[in-house]
């Protein structure tokens, strides 16, 4: 039996290969030095076995001197209690010569003395031979009697065990001899359970693995053999466990898993040890998928064996109930955690190699749940609290993102639309290429630490890596809106004197700008919308409103990630706490929608001012028109719209195109209301009209008003009264109106020389001038409008003045 080789053993073997093995020649007399071995070998055996019947001899001898011995001190004894009777009290000693007395005594003592040492001379070569024999009983049955071997090992422990129930015992008072039993046990321990597992593992190989496990009767029975073997050595050894660890050869705990199932798991660490963990090319860090595919497909392999076979073999081994199942997963995770503190160097040099390490890892973690049912600790939450490996993921995927925003927000088309119109619907954001570009970086980090189970590294990513994404992107946003109020507003029209065509127009070119902005955050926010319902964040948000517990608003919960501890995980991990409801219609990215919806606002409100004051500008022709009191009019508009109406008309088909409808309606009702006041204050109460002057009036107001009805968004222009110009529209009707009946009275009840003066009347009550405006259906201009207007008409107020003097 093959036992522990000492350094004086591997000296002597060092000096047999030195001497007999000098050259390449010499290696011709291995047969014949192996003969010559084997003789030795077999001369030795024979004068182990004459010792052996020797010392059995001898301990014979010794036992019949013993025994002679005894039996003559107990005759003197004997002799001794007869003196003392026959004597009295007188003493029994007292013989002629005291001499012969003292040398029977002395005789006494030392044959005495050396029945006791022939005696423990006895036991030391009895305990001896028992060890002896144990070990040869082992050596024997270790290829072929499983529990021949076992017997052997349960002897060998038994002899250590009754050491310890008899404390003057042989074997335990001869240290040289204890520490041989103990050999023997650790030898006879190591050689069956090495024989059990070679034999365990070649019947694995036999049965296909570590490939599709189909076994044989023979394969099975083979491998129910090396189990058995194996759950004995086990079950002894817990047995004995507390003897066992007395002297210090505690082979096995009570608590470790069975020894078949360590076996089974180490023949996955080997494959581990030899593929992943050497300097083979598979052998990497960034390929987590290679070494746990690997892993998973030998313990899929492996799980009909121990559901059908093992399970049943161990039930029936004595060791206990247990799922062996879901012990072997169990076994096999330690090699997952070598693995990754192996790697560990490399996360920390490229932290962006954890997220796909973590996304391989929680697919392996569920793929072992959910498929096979394992209920213990796995071992990514190790990884992810290690703060070396986690902080250098983060830093990663912020330097990763933030470089990548950068470089694309400095290209020239950063802003440009990346759809065509037709590609997109008007009611749905039109993305630029940056606004695409953020939204993707910010989903691509989630998606990589959506497998993460904790929520406060959740929300440690969010706030380092995905915030200062949209940060950045708001800020070039508000860059790119302030730059244009400071500049392109104050020179809108820049010398373009009429020549450049609608297409090349500044006000085109700043809408088209205004409008990707717009776009933009509406795209952006839209986004976050979407986010902000998605169960991960609302998890999250659930979460800083449990850490907040009503004590301060959890939408400041940035102010503080960065000093976050095991108390603060103990509460964001806590799914089971309670939440303040009063916060939970907010959402994580609250604040961040709030912005983008702000910059949306404000993008539409310079796209109102920008037209407005384009329009406005170009309808300065109209107000200083020279007269409108002329002797006629033609059907056609006066001369100084020729030039705006066209590019009106451009601007408000861009907008329809530009914009989506609500927003398209926000900013044409705005320009609607710009105009309709430029109308009235600008044009009707400033100049002079008589009727004709009013009726062309009225033709180029209702050509404005259609222009604008003219756009997918008109319908929604139109006011209480149908009109898009609703003012402008009354005051036509004002300058319009006919002087008396004579003439034709038009859409108004009345001629004006039957209303005109109620109106200029001073002494008329206010009440019954508005109710008479009121009556010739005029809604949105005041009294005092109208009398301005009525004033306006010269053809009238020449006559009242006439008539009044």
């Amino acid at each position: 039996m093959t036992g522990v080789v000492n350094l004086e053993t591997r000296q002597a073997i060092q000096q047999f290969l030195d001497g007999n093995f000098t050259s390449l020649e010499s290696l011709g007399l291995v047969e014949e030095l192996l003969k010559e071995e084997e003789r030795t070998h077999a001369q030795l055996e024979r004068e182990v076995e004459e010792a052996c019947d020797a010392a059995k001899t001898v301990s014979a001898e010794a036992t019949n001197i013993a025994n002679s011995v005894h039996e003559q001190a107990m005759g003197l004894i004997d002799v001794h209690s007869q003196l003392v009777e026959s004597a009295g009290n007188e003493s029994s000693w007292e013989f002629r010569d005291g001499t012969e007395v003292m040398e029977l005594v002395s005789a006494l003592a030392a044959e005495l003395q050396k029945h006791q040492k022939l005696r423990q001379a006895k036991q030391y070569i009895d305990a001896f031979i028992a060890v002896k024999q144990i070990s040869e009983q082992a050596e024997r049955s270790l290829e072929r009697d499983g529990q021949g071997v076992l017997s052997a090992y349960g002897s060998a422990v038994a002899l250590l065990a009754n050491e310890q129930e008899e404390p003057g015992a042989t074997i335990s008072s001869a240290q040289y001899l204890h520490e041989y039993a103990k050999e023997t046990v650790r030898e006879i321990w190591t050689s069956a359970e090495r024989a059990a597992s070679d034999k365990q593992s070649e019947s694995l190989h036999k049965m296909g693995w570590p490939g599709r496990v189909e076994p044989s009767a023979a394969d099975l029975q083979q491998f129910g053999s090396s189990f058995a073997v194996l759950a004995g050595l086990d079950r002894i050894a817990r047995d004995a466990y507390d003897i066992l660890e007395r002297n210090g050869i505690a082979q096995h705990s009570r608590d470790e898993a069975p020894l078949a199932l360590q076996h089974m798991a180490r023949q996955v660490d080997i494959r581990m040890r030899y593929h992943f963990e050497s300097a083979r090319g598979t052998s990497r860090a960034d390929r987590p998928e290679w070494w746990l595919g690997q892993i998973l497909g030998m313990v899929r392999s492996l799980v009909p064996l121990l559901e059908l076979h093992v399970q049943r073999l161990h039930d029936g081994s004595g060791l206990g109930e247990l799922d062996v199942r879901n012990e072997f997963i169990r076994l096999v995770l330690p090699i997952v955690q070598r693995k990754l503190a192996r790697d560990r160097p490399a996360y920390i040099d490229n932290g962006l190699v954890v997220a796909q390490v973590v996304r391989e890892l929680n697919e392996f973690e569920r793929t072992l749940q959910e498929v096979y049912f394992y209920d213990g600790a796995g071992v990514l939450d190790d990884l992810l609290w290690d703060d070396d490996v986690f902080g250098a993921w983060v830093d990663a995927e912020r330097s990763a993102a933030m470089e990548a925003y950068v470089e694309d927000s400095a290209q020239p088309d950063a802003f440009v639309q990346l759809y065509e119109d037709s590609m997109v619907d008007a009611d749905h954001p039109k993305p630029s290429r940056i606004a695409h570009r953020a939204v993707q970086l910010v989903v691509g980090i989630a998606d990589r630490y959506a497998a993460v189970p904790s929520c406060m590294r959740r929300l440690q990513m969010l706030s380092t890596a995905q915030f200062p994404v949209m940060i950045a992107l708001i800020e070039d946003i508000e860059m790119q809106l302030d730059e244009f109020s400071r500049v392109s507003l104050a020179f809108l029209r820049d010398a373009t004197d009429g020549t450049i065509s609608a297409t090349q127009s500044p006000i085109v070119v700043r809408l088209q700008r205004l409008a990707t902005w717009y776009q933009t955050a509406w795209y952006v926010e839209d986004a976050v919308r979407d986010w902000n319902d998605q169960a991960m964040y609302v998890d999250m948000w659930a979460a800083v409103c449990r850490h907040a517990a009503g004590s301060a608003d959890p939408r400041d919960w940035r102010d503080s990630c960065d000093d976050w501890d095991e108390s603060d995980r103990r509460v964001l991990d806590d799914t089971d706490g309670s939440v303040d409801d009063k916060w939970l219609d907010g959402g994580i990215w609250e604040r961040t929608v709030t912005t983008l919806n702000g910059l949306k606002q404000r993008a539409l409100q310079l796209m109102v001012q920008a037209v407005c004051k384009d329009v406005v500008g170009q309808l300065r022709a109209f107000r200083k028109k020279s007269s409108w009191a002329s002797q006629g009019f033609d059907t056609d508009i006066s001369p100084e719209l020729s030039s705006l109406l066209p590019e009106l008309a451009q601007l408000v088909g861009l907008l329809s195109s530009l914009l989506p409808f609500v927003a398209a309606v926000h900013v044409l009702r705005s320009l609607a209301a710009e105009i309709d006041t430029f109308v009235v204050d600008r044009v009707a109460t400033a100049h002079s009209f008589n009727a004709c002057g009013g009726q062309q009036l009225a033709i180029d107001v209702d050509c404005i008003e259609r222009i604008l009805l003219s756009s997918a968004s008109g319908s929604a222009l139109r006011t209480s009264s149908g009109r898009v110009l609703a003012k402008a529209v009354e005051c036509t009707r004002v300058l319009a109106c006919p002087l008396d009946d004579s003439e034709q009275v038009g859409d108004m009840a009345l001629a004006l020389y039957e209303w005109g003066p109620v109106i200029l009347d001073k002494a008329a009550d206010d009440a019954e001038a508005a109710a008479l405006v009121r009556k010739l259906g005029i809604c949105h201009l005041g009294v005092g409008q109208v009398r301005q207007l009525v004033r306006c008409r010269v053809d009238f107020i020449a006559s009242y003045d006439n008539q009044s003097a």
